[in-house]
């Protein structure tokens, strides 16, 4: 080992360039994973790149965090190629890397394969929802590098026994939601099986600076690198925020796809025609005309995601769909109609926020806004990617007013609502928040009403969201409380109301007066009380309301204008007892004037009980404390038995259950058919991650698998899938009107039907795989046939009698 350490060392040392260079030559990286480097295009090594992957091939463990859209993938996935070099003829696999959705996964696996094409290393994807047979497959192959989901890959560690004691680099990608409660169980169990000697790395978008939440992952010494903490969101990204009412919300959508960013309809059939012609010119050009208008589109729930797809079907968009629960072909199928350009809007949950790379992205609309700063970064990281320039469209209804307060002091910018907004507002650095002129949405709301008493498939849907949106929004974060009361005065001001910036070149004069005539309106509140309706003159309750009205009403007014006097005001220097009135409304003014103004802080000397970066590292912490199951958990004490007996019996202590309606023994574990076993590290997972399917596989197969550091058995890898050019496309069809018609249409006809043909070529390579062992049955049959034809052959023949 010493060796062949030393001799990587002198290879490094020969392959890094003896100038000084930013680029990848730099890194001292040998010939098969530079030349794929530079078949993919990269050229310059990224930020992240540059700090970590010489962190990494020195053999340090690394937690790592950069704006999404720089390259994190390939900062993990170089240094373990270098590392791995070739494929290892020992069984087990080398390299593990965890990714939070399938979605991910796929395109971590899609970038692997390309860099190290010039390499014999092997890799397989691991997922939910794909056939547990071709995985058991993919894992008999002896594997380098498994990218995998934890709950699938926790699946087959437990199915097959695999022992992890040979991984000697793990990677989790996207590890802030990695580390969240989700994915506890399979972790835990899987860090317990993984060897000490191992190297860990953390990627994320959002990571806070105290590692102490990520303990867990056995970081051995780690170096921290963190990276555009000050940006954390791209310098590209335009960003535009509108509040809007509840009921405007689907109306407000509409109009963004229309007026401002313009998608055009009837996608599908444009589509169809360019496939059909032959000029490949214009079918470029069409797609390029699709580019401008890609739009992702983020909701609460999948409810909203069914809701608004067939919404926007109706209104004549080609929309793709994606949420958690969907089915792995459906999704594929989805996502990649839209990365084609087969559809230009995708609506998903926020399944896809994460890591995914959908190419020329350029806008995102948050239909539904986040209750996480740290959601949000990673929402609108899908576009303003790899240099190119985006838009992030949000609706925010009063009700979310306070997570948007929360985002303004996690980004660090400045709040500017409508009017307030320069005449040259930037859209990349502050937040512009305004409402949409009073007749740009009236159409579309008339539109969306008549939709919803048309079709009762629309209707159903849309009771169906709002009731889903109502247990979302019981279930989210609360946002703070600072947040909460700075949202209350801001609704209550003049501005709120203001037409977004957006729209100022639409609006004149004549419509701000109108605008104002009608925001008046609306916020007009009446002096009457319910005891004052019908009651003028000189009665009694009149008289006594007004009267009551005049005492209040000072007292309200001094209240108010408090916080503006104080604010406008200079702090006193000193504060004695001739200024301190003896007016009891004059003592609580100057206590609240005393609390605004930091009288006795000093700009040398003064220590803080916060910190400057408090609310960033509050918006990436990925424990919060927030709920009440984490908050219980803080207080709990557990204390252990003086003896054994005691906590057996009290699992087998009556109790009540109230399905059946009768005393039972043992505690409510089991109890709905979901039967736990125990694993390694002792935690408690379902039995059907041990259902024996495995076994039964490889009866059928009548395969051994060798255990971890013995020798891979010879053709192991015919099993595992590989890809290979199968398709056949029919031929143009013969024109009439050439020369040599009835000649080709001869030569066709005995050619027969191209799709007969296709036919038969996919079931010639079908059976070119298939398995070629035989059951126990068909060697039962076919013996059985063999006995028969001996005992037919082997009688004696009949000699006929000759005639005397």
């Amino acid at each position: 080992e010493e060796e062949a350490a030393f001799i990587s060392k002198q290879l490094q040392a020969k392959n890094r360039k003896k100038k000084k260079s930013g680029g990848f030559q730099s890194m001292g990286l040998s010939n098969p994973v530079f030349k794929a480097i530079l078949h993919k295009g990269f050229k310059v090594p990224t930020p992240i790149q540059r700090k970590t992957i010489p962190l990494i091939m020195e053999g340090n463990d690394v937690v790592a965090m950069a704006r999404t859209g720089s390259g994190k993938t390939a900062a993990f996935l170089i240094p373990m190629l270098e590392k791995l070099k070739s494929h290892s003829a020992k069984v087990g696999a080398r390299a593990i890397i965890l990714s939070p959705s399938r979605e991910l996964a796929l395109q971590t696996q899609k970038v692997c394969k390309e860099l190290a094409k010039y390499t014999d290393l092997r890799s397989c994807l691991v997922v939910g929802g794909d056939n547990l047979e071709d995985q058991f497959a993919m894992i008999a192959g002896n594997p380098d590098i498994v990218i995998a989901t934890p709950g699938r890959l926790l699946h087959l560690i437990i199915e097959m026994d695999i022992e992890l004691k040979s991984v000697e680099y793990i990677v989790f990608d996207e590890a802030d939601r990695l580390f969240e409660l989700g994915f506890s169980a399979q972790l835990h169990e899987m860090l317990h099986r993984l060897p000490q000697s191992r190297q860990t790395m953390l990627f994320s978008a959002t990571l806070p600076q105290s590692l102490v939440e990520f303990a867990k992952a056995g970081l051995q010494d780690p170096t921290l690198v963190r990276l555009d903490v000050d940006s954390k969101i791209s310098a590209d990204l335009e960003m535009a925020f509108f509040s809007v009412k509840q009921l405007e919300k689907e109306a407000a959508l509409l109009y963004i796809l229309k007026e401002i960013i313009k998608v055009p309809l009837n996608l599908n059939s444009t589509s169809d025609d360019v496939k059909s012609k032959s000029n490949k010119k214009k079918s470029k050009n069409t797609f390029n005309e699709l580019h401008s208008h890609q739009t992702i589109i983020f909701v609460s729930t999948k409810h909203h995601v069914e809701y608004i797809t067939s919404l926007l079907n109706i209104a004549g968009y080609q929309t793709s769909y994606i949420y958690g629960s969907l089915d792995q072909t459906a999704r594929k199928i989805q996502i990649n109609n839209f990365r084609t350009g087969q559809s230009s809007l995708l609506v998903v949950t926020d399944v896809a926020a994460r890591g995914i790379d959908i190419p020329i992205l350029e806008n995102v609309i948050n239909y539904d806004f986040v209750c996480s700063s740290k959601i949000f970064v990673h929402r609108v990281g899908r576009t303003a990617r790899a240099g190119r320039r985006g838009w992030a469209y949000s609706l925010i209804i009063p009700e979310e007013l306070p997570y948007l307060l929360d985002l303004q002091l996690f980004l660090g910018r400045r709040l500017m609502i409508g009017s307030t907004a320069s005449s040259q507002p930037d859209y990349t650095s502050d937040i512009i928040m305004g409402c949409f002129p009073t007749d740009a949405l009236d159409m579309n709301l008339e539109w969306v009403k008549g939709k919803l008493t048309e079709v009762s498939n629309i209707e159903a849907l849309n009771n169906v969201a709002k009731n889903g949106y109502k247990q979302y929004c019981k279930s989210r974060v609360s946002a703070s409380s600072e947040s909460y009361k700075r949202a209350k005065e801001i609704m209550a001001s003049e501005n709120y109301t203001d037409v977004h910036f957006l729209f100022a070149d639409k609006i004149g004069e004549k419509e701000k007066d109108r605008q104002n005539l009608i925001s008046s309106i609306s916020s007009f509140r009446p002096h009457e009380t319910v005891f004052e309706i019908g009651n003028r003159g000189n009665k009694k309750t009149a008289q006594f309301m007004r009267q009551r009205r005049e005492n209040v009403s000072k007292l309200i007014e001094a209240h108010k204008s408090i916080p503006n006097k104080t604010l406008n005001e200079k702090p006193l220097e000193h504060a004695n007892s001739t200024e301190l009135s003896n007016s009891d409304d004059e003592k609580k003014e100057v206590r609240i004037h005393l609390k605004l103004n930091d009288r006795f802080r000093d700009d040398e000397f003064y220590i803080p009980h916060f910190q400057k970066d408090a609310n960033t590292e509050k918006g990436y912490s990925v424990n919060q404390g927030v709920s009440f199951a984490e908050e219980s958990k803080k207080a709990l004490i557990e204390t252990q038995a003086d003896e054994h007996i005691p906590q057996n019996n009290k699992a087998k202590a009556l109790r009540w259950d109230s399905k059946k309606k009768n005393f039972v023994r043992g505690n409510n574990i089991g109890s709905d058919n979901k039967k736990l076993i125990t694993t390694e590290s002792g935690i408690k997972i379902p039995a059907t991650y041990k259902s024996g399917r495995f076994k039964e596989w490889q009866q059928q197969n009548k395969l051994q698998i060798p255990r971890m550091g013995e020798k891979e058995l010879p053709n192991v890898n015919i099993n595992v899938k590989q890809f290979r050019h199968n398709k056949i496309t029919a031929p143009k069809p013969l024109d009439p009107l050439s020369k040599d018609y009835e000649k080709k249409l001869k030569k066709t006809s005995k050619a027969g039907d191209p799709n007969d043909q296709e036919k038969n070529y996919n079931l010639s390579i079908k059976k070119k795989f298939n398995n070629e062992l035989k059951t126990a049955d068909q060697i039962y049959k076919q013996r059985k046939l063999k006995e028969k034809r001996k005992a037919k052959n082997g009688r004696v023949s009949r000699k006929k009698k000759s005639k005397k």
